[in-house]
């Protein structure tokens, strides 16, 4: 009898060393599911917070991307606008080429009359005074 008498004292020993496991098992799954509902609970008030410190944020961040997007519709307009005044600038270049080439042209034309005239005059005053001088003589 005296060894089952051992084995009841191992037992309620035992026993009661699990029963005190057993409730600071369930005295830490109490603080814990406190300490999980205070965690949720600030970091509800953490998110609502960050929610309506963001709303203005976003806000003034979607108007500059609008005011981006105007002023990249802008520069494409302007850039449009170069190109076409660049190519006007180049056309007047090719027309006043064009007009200079042709003064050029006139030019060189009546410097030719001029001096086709000039030969011409000589001659035609050299003849009359060699008629001249023969008829007066």
């Amino acid at each position: 009898m005296i060894v089952s008498q051992t084995w009841i004292i191992f037992f309620s020993i035992g026993f009661f060393l699990l029963l005190i496991g057993f409730l600071f098992a369930i005295a830490f799954l109490i603080y814990a599911a406190l300490e999980i509902r205070k965690t949720a609970a600030s970091m509800s008030d953490f998110l609502r917070r960050t929610d309506e410190r963001l709303g203005p944020v976003l806000c003034e961040v979607e108007q500059t991307l609008k005011s981006f997007r105007v002023v990249s519709d802008d520069a494409g307009v302007v850039t449009g606008n170069v190109r076409k005044l660049s190519y006007s600038i180049y056309e007047v270049a090719e027309n006043v080429r064009a007009i200079s080439a042709m003064i050029s042209g006139l030019r060189t034309g009546m410097n030719l009359r001029a001096s086709g005239l000039k030969a011409g005059l000589k001659a035609g005053f050299a003849v009359l005074l060699n008629e001249i001088k023969e008829r007066r003589f």
